[in-house]
């Protein structure tokens, strides 16, 4: 298939919110693998040169561990990103039957992809980092705004139900859709 998907992919069926996250837990999975083979890549060598014994900032500083985790990051963009400007489907959408195309039909740009991206992560990424600042600091509070920036990462996916095209707030802003394949 092109670039482009064809008429019929546009007028597909919504996916629903079982395969979706069966997909995304496939495609942790292989990010997993990706980010622990990057971060023995990136961690042993920089370790072993500042003899040091882990990435976090009391043993390398917050600049260094800044850029690990913001590395980290743009590895996952790089790989939901390569696949969905590509293909229109990572390894786990393969898997479940799905594709994210544009409302349009056609695959996604770079921009799209990291729009989609970034809206649907950051309510994950902050309440991981708050989390990280709540257990330095022993903040009990820190703990309770990263449960509720967490659950907006819920609400997210949870929005689908309140409309019949069953678009989350990240399809909505990129302009994206998550579509069922037919069987083979």
């Amino acid at each position: 298939m092109g670039l482009a998907a064809d008429s019929s992919e546009a007028q597909s069926t919504p996916a629903g919110l079982f395969r979706r996250l069966g997909a995304i837990l496939s495609d942790g999975l292989v990010l997993v693998g990706l980010l622990l083979l990057y971060s023995f890549c990136f961690s042993v060598p920089v370790l072993h040169v500042l003899d040091k014994k882990a990435m976090v900032p009391s043993e390398v500083g917050w600049v260094l561990t800044l850029v690990y985790r913001g590395s980290l990051l743009a590895l996952c963009f790089g790989f939901y990103g390569y696949f969905w400007a590509h293909s229109g489907q990572t390894i786990g959408m393969r898997a479940w039957r799905l594709k994210l195309i544009s409302v349009e039909g056609s695959l996604l740009n770079w921009r799209q992809a990291f729009l989609r991206w970034l809206i649907a992560m950051m309510p994950w990424v902050c309440c991981l980092f708050l989390l990280d600042m709540a257990e330095s600091l022993g903040s009990f509070l820190l703990e309770l705004i990263a449960l509720v920036v967490g659950g907006l990462g819920v609400l997210d996916f949870l929005s689908m139900y309140g409309h019949t095209d069953r678009l989350c707030w990240h399809d909505k802003k990129s302009s994206s859709k998550i579509i069922l394949l037919p069987e083979r």
